[in-house]
C-alpha cells in the first residue's frame, strides 16, 4: 500500500500486459462477493464486467455520434451537453437540474479524466471514450486505442441486459450528479427517448462516528474488519433500523441498539422454536377444553395488526425502520404471553406469530432458510463439503453426556452428597453443552426447556457479558479507589490540629493576633479584623476540627 502509489508514478507508463488490469479487477470482484455472502447478499442473476463489453461500448458510443450529440477530439469522444440539451425536448440534469454547471461536481465526476481535456467545447461535456495514455488499459476503436468513460459502461451493459427503458436505478446519493444525470442523456441521446429509467432510488450516505465515511478523514471501515466485531444479523439490524434514503450512522452507540434488538429476536426464535419442538414431540389428543380464549384472541388481533404496519411500511417506500418498530411490538406481545406457563399457552397460535416474524426476517435477509422458524440452522458443515453425517453432530453431545454419566454414576457409588450433583448440573448447562450450540433454560415449573443457537453467537454473547462485568468491576475498582484516595486526603489534611492551623509560617505573615481556639483576630498590622472575615475563619476552623477527629479516630481504629 505504501509503494504501490510511488511504483505506479515510476513505472506504470511501462505496462503493457493487459492480464494485470484484468487480475486486478479478478482479485476485488472476488473480495467484494466473499463480503456479499458474508452479509448474506443475493449474487446477482446476471454479472456484467466492462471489459466484456467494449465492443457493445464502441457501438453505442458510435450511435451517439451520428444522432449529433457526441464529437471525437484526438482520439477521444466527449458527450455534447450543448447540443442535447433542449433538443427533441431532451433535458440535462434531471435529477438535479440545480447542480448544471457546477464545475466542482462536474470535476469530481470525471476525475482523473479531467486532466488535459483542453479541447472540449464546454466544461460540461464528459467523456465517452478516452484515449489510452501509455501503461493504461486499451482497446481498439474507430477513435484509436482507448478505453470507456465512466458513465457509459453503466448506460450499455444496463441497456444491453434490460433494454431500452429500465424500471429502478439505484446508488449513493452522492452519484445523483453528474453521474446519473450524464447516464440519462447519453442513453437517451442513443435511444432517442425521453426517459431511459423510470425510478431512481438514492441511498443515503454511510456516516462513522457522525462523519461521513471518507479516506481522507481516516475513518474508513471495511466490511471485513465490521464482521470481525459484529455478526452480519447485527449489520443487517442497523441498516433496518435506518431509513434506506437517509444517512445511516455506524457508530458503538447506534450498534448497541441493533445488537439488543437482534439478541431479542434471537431469544424469541429460541424459546418459541424450542416450545414448539416439545409440544409437537409430547401433542397428545384432544382435552375437550376450549384453549382459545381471550389472551389468544388478543394475540391474534395483535397479529393482524403487525402484519398491517409491516405491509403499510414497506409499501411506503420501503420503510424498514417502521416494520421493525411492529415486529417488535408483536415480539413483545408474545413474549408477554409466553409468560402464562407452557400448560396456559396456545402453542399452535404461537406458532402462528413465529412463522410471521421468520418470514419477514427472511425477506430482509437476515436468514438465508427457506423454511425453518426462526434463523433456521445450516445443513452445511463447517467446512462447506456437504451436508454434515449424523456422527458429527451427534457424538460431540454423545461424549458430554456420556462424561456427565460417569461423573453421576462415581458420586453415586461413592455417596457424594447433593451440591456436588447440583454443581456437575450447572457446569453440564452452563459450559459444556453452551459450546456445542445447545442452551438448557430452567424454568419455575422444574421443566427445563432445550434451545438450540449457534456456538459462535454464544461464545461472542459470553465474551461481550463478560467484558461488560469485567468494565463494571474496574468501574468499581476506580470508584473505590477514588474514594478510598478522598478519605485519604481527608485524613491527611486532618492530621493537623485546628488550634496549629492557623499558626503555620504563611499563616504568621497574614495575622498577629488570635483567640483562645487559634482563631486569628487581628492582620499583620495589627488592625482588627472584620466581623464577616472571623466568621469566615471559624467555619474554616470548625470543619478542621472535624477532619482532626476523623484523624484521631483512625490512628485507635
Amino acid at each position: 500500500d505504501v509503494l504501490s502509489p510511488w511504483l505506479d508514478r515510476q513505472h506504470g507508463a511501462e505496462v503493457t500486459d493487459q492480464r494485470i488490469f484484468r487480475d486486478l479487477a479478478a482479485f476485488w470482484e472476488k473480495d467484494f462477493f466473499e463480503d456479499m455472502d458474508a452479509l448474506n447478499v443475493r449474487r446477482p442473476h446476471v454479472l456484467t464486467r466492462v471489459s466484456e463489453f467494449v465492443d457493445d461500448i464502441v457501438r453505442f458510443v458510435q450511435r451517439i455520434i451520428d444522432n449529433g450529440y457526441a464529437y471525437e477530439v484526438d482520439g477521444s469522444v466527449y458527450f455534447d451537453v450543448g447540443a442535447f440539451d433542449g433538443k427533441n425536448d431532451h433535458f440535462y440534469a434531471k435529477l438535479e437540474p440545480n447542480s448544471k454547471g457546477n464545475s466542482r461536481l462536474l470535476a469530481d465526476g470525471e476525475g482523473s479524466l479531467t486532466k488535459e481535456e483542453l479541447n472540449k467545447r464546454s466544461l460540461s461535456d464528459f467523456a465517452l471514450w478516452k484515449m489510452s495514455k501509455p501503461g493504461e488499459p486499451r482497446w481498439p476503436s474507430p477513435w484509436g486505442e482507448g478505453r470507456p468513460g465512466w458513465h457509459i459502461e453503466c448506460s450499455v451493459m444496463a441497456s444491453e441486459i434490460l433494454g431500452a427503458q429500465i424500471d429502478v436505478h439505484v446508488g449513493g446519493i452522492d452519484l445523483a450528479f453528474p453521474h446519473h444525470d450524464n447516464e440519462l442523456c447519453q442513453s437517451e441521446a442513443h435511444f432517442e427517448n425521453h426517459q431511459w429509467v423510470n425510478y431512481f432510488m438514492h441511498a443515503g450516505h454511510l456516516n462513522i462516528e457522525g462523519l461521513k465515511m471518507s479516506k481522507s478523514l481516516k475513518n474508513f471501515i471495511t466490511i471485513k474488519e465490521a464482521l470481525n466485531k459484529y455478526s452480519s444479523r447485527q449489520i443487517r439490524t442497523l441498516f433496518l433500523l435506518s431509513q434506506w434514503n437517509k444517512p445511516l450512522f455506524f457508530d458503538a452507540k447506534s450498534m448497541e441498539e441493533a445488537i439488543v434488538i437482534e439478541k431479542s429476536l434471537s431469544n424469541f426464535f429460541a424459546n418459541t422454536t424450542a416450545l414448539l419442538r416439545e409440544f409437537h414431540l409430547r401433542q397428545s389428543e384432544s382435552d375437550a377444553r376450549r384453549h382459545t380464549l381471550a389472551p389468544e384472541l388478543d394475540l391474534l388481533e395483535a397479529l393482524k395488526d403487525a402484519k398491517s404496519q409491516v405491509h403499510s411500511a414497506l409499501l411506503d417506500s420501503f420503510d424498514t425502520p417502521t416494520a421493525m418498530r411492529a415486529i417488535q411490538e408483536i415480539v413483545s406481545r408474545t413474549n408477554t404471553y409466553l409468560q402464562r406457563g407452557r400448560d396456559n399457552i396456545d402453542l399452535q397460535i404461537v406458532q402462528t406469530v413465529v412463522e410471521y416474524v421468520s418470514r419477514i426476517m427472511r425477506v430482509f435477509g437476515m436468514s438465508n432458510e427457506s423454511s425453518a422458524l426462526g434463523w433456521g440452522s445450516s445443513a452445511a458443515s463447517s467446512d462447506g463439503q456437504g451436508v454434515a453425517d449424523r456422527e458429527s453432530i451427534l457424538l460431540p453431545v454423545a461424549r458430554v453426556l456420556s462424561d456427565f454419566r460417569d461423573v453421576v454414576r462415581e458420586l453415586a457409588l461413592s455417596g457424594g452428597d447433593k451440591q456436588a450433583l447440583l454443581k456437575l448440573c450447572d457446569k453440564i448447562r452452563d459450559s459444556d453443552l453452551p459450546e456445542l450450540g445447545v442452551i438448557i433454560d430452567d424454568h419455575g415449573d422444574g421443566r427445563a426447556l432445550v434451545k438450540i443457537a449457534d456456538p459462535e453467537e454464544i461464545q461472542r454473547d459470553r465474551e461481550r457479558q463478560e467484558a461488560e462485568i469485567a468494565q463494571r468491576l474496574l468501574t468499581k475498582q476506580l470508584q473505590a479507589q477514588k474514594a478510598e484516595e478522598k478519605r485519604q486526603g481527608r485524613l491527611a489534611k486532618g492530621k493537623q490540629s485546628p488550634e496549629e492551623m492557623f499558626r503555620t509560617p504563611e499563616m504568621l505573615e497574614l495575622y498577629s493576633a488570635w483567640d483562645e481556639h487559634g482563631i486569628p483576630t487581628k492582620d499583620k498590622a495589627g488592625e482588627e479584623l472584620t466581623k464577616n472575615k472571623v466568621k469566615k475563619l471559624a467555619k474554616e476552623y470548625d470543619a478542621q476540627k472535624k477532619l482532626h477527629e476523623k484523624y484521631l479516630e483512625s490512628l485507635n481504629a
